[in-house]
């Protein structure tokens, strides 16, 4: 017998409506709640509810979005496909009682922590899991191709392209850029990346120092979450070269002095969800189940 057989989903994206799917079509119980999907009409063992307490009378592991509240230390819970707000200590308010089970969220926070922990209920952060990590980097590098593809007047074949960060997406997003014949040059700081960086064959930088020939990029792919685009290096850069924030909040670029400079800045969160929602949903799924499966041990 399954240890965790009855999923409560809350709130979400299209990736959770495509992991709802999956789960259920998989024999799962579902029961979701601040999902508003008319996908669900034609799938057994999903039970869409009108209530937090309702969703979760009968739920042994309950799934929170990604990230799971929709603005950082925000009491409200991250649910764009419906009108109604849902708040996270609701969760917790809602008279089920959550003693043992298991709560699964995007970017958990001490402040969830702390309220599961009282409640008695356990908790585990899917985004931090390395299979989960590694995989979505794929479809964060397709995505942020297509936004280059997308602004820019030139082919990436044959253009310069400057990736800052050799961490899972910064890799993989270079591999899929030297495939379309661009030029990639990586800037990391370890000396250990900046030796695969030469073994890949991509043209290497130090990332604590000035770039050599700025002007000479097209575009540049920050991953690095924190201050590594700033003022200085914003003004090295030609004024038409398209800059690409591919990094979580706060980010890796000096948005107020892009803005005063008129330079072309895109933050491009949460790629996977948007751009490959099916993709990303599976990838979620699959760790859902494997972190499941190690609770069950």
């Amino acid at each position: 017998m399954r240890k965790y057989s009855a999923f409560a989903f809350v709130g979400g994206d299209r990736r959770q409506v495509y992991v709802i799917a999956e789960l259920a079509r998989n024999g799962y119980s579902v029961s979701a709640v601040g999902i508003d999907s008319p996908e669900f009409s034609n799938i057994n063992n999903i039970k869409i509810c009108g209530s937090l307490s309702d969703a979760l009378y009968d739920a042994d592991c309950i799934v929170l979005p990604v990230p799971y509240a929709s603005v950082l230390n925000s009491d409200n819970i991250n649910a764009p496909l419906t009108k109604s707000e849902i708040k996270v200590s609701e969760l917790f308010e809602s008279g089920a009682d959550l003693t043992g089970k298991l709560i699964l969220a995007g970017k958990i926070d001490e402040r969830l922590s702390a309220l599961a922990s009282l409640s008695g209920a356990k908790t585990a952060d899917y985004m931090k899991r390395e299979e989960l990590a590694v995989l979505n980097a794929i479809p964060t590098a397709e995505g942020a191709v297509r936004i280059a593809m997308e602004e820019l007047p030139i082919t990436l074949h044959g253009s310069e392209c400057l990736v800052t960060g050799f961490g899972r997406v910064g890799k993989v997003l270079c591999n899929t850029l030297k495939g379309l014949g661009a030029h990639v040059t990586a800037a990391a700081r370890k000396r250990a990346d900046l030796a695969y960086i030469k073994a890949y064959g991509y043209s290497g930088a130090d990332i604590r120092l000035p770039l050599k020939d700025p002007e000479k990029y097209d575009v540049v792919f920050n991953t690095v979450p924190k201050l590594i685009i700033d003022d200085d290096m914003l003004r090295a850069l030609r004024e038409d070269c398209l800059i690409i924030d591919l990094a979580s909040k706060p980010g890796g670029v000096d948005f107020e002095a892009a803005k005063r400079m008129g330079r072309s800045v895109i933050w491009a969160l949460s790629i996977p969800g948007k751009t490959s929602p099916v993709t990303a949903g599976g990838i979620i799924r699959d760790t859902i189940l494997n972190i499941i499966n190690e609770q069950a041990r």
